[in-house]
């Protein structure tokens, strides 16, 4: 994981994330991903505005919108033990699973990585 200035308050959710990103970023650099930033503390305002623009709760970590094996796309979701998948994330992950994305739960950066490795196995990076 890269370092900043944060580095040191960042929980184990969120340094598995970083890691993730690390490795789609060295091993996938022509695929695209984006982090919904769902979760945060928010001001009343902020909570004010997020529910008028419609935003979702429980949308997987990290989306990547690239159509491989029949999906349309693959979701990662990261969780630490014992951390388990809340209604909203049920939820949303039935919704993606019937939009033809593979979603994948993982709990740690070997389980991430392998379904990542398994998803995007057959691209040619070149071509992203």
């Amino acid at each position: 994981m890269k370092k900043f200035r944060y580095s040191n308050v960042l929980g184990k959710e969120q340094i598995l994330h970083s890691s993730v990103c690390d490795y789609l970023d060295y091993k996938y650099p022509n695929v695209f991903y984006f982090h919904p930033h769902n979760e945060a503390k928010r001001t009343p305002y902020e909570r004010f505005l997020m529910k008028v623009m419609r935003l979702r709760p429980g949308v997987p970590d990290i989306l990547v919108p690239f159509p491989q094996q029949g999906n349309t796309g693959m979701a990662l979701e990261f969780k630490i033990k014992p951390n388990k998948l809340t209604e909203n994330q049920k939820n949303i992950i039935s919704i993606l699973n019937s939009y033809k994305w593979k979603v994948y739960v993982c709990y740690n950066f070997d389980q991430a990585k392998n379904n990542i490795d398994q998803y995007l196995k057959m691209i040619d990076n070149n071509k992203c």
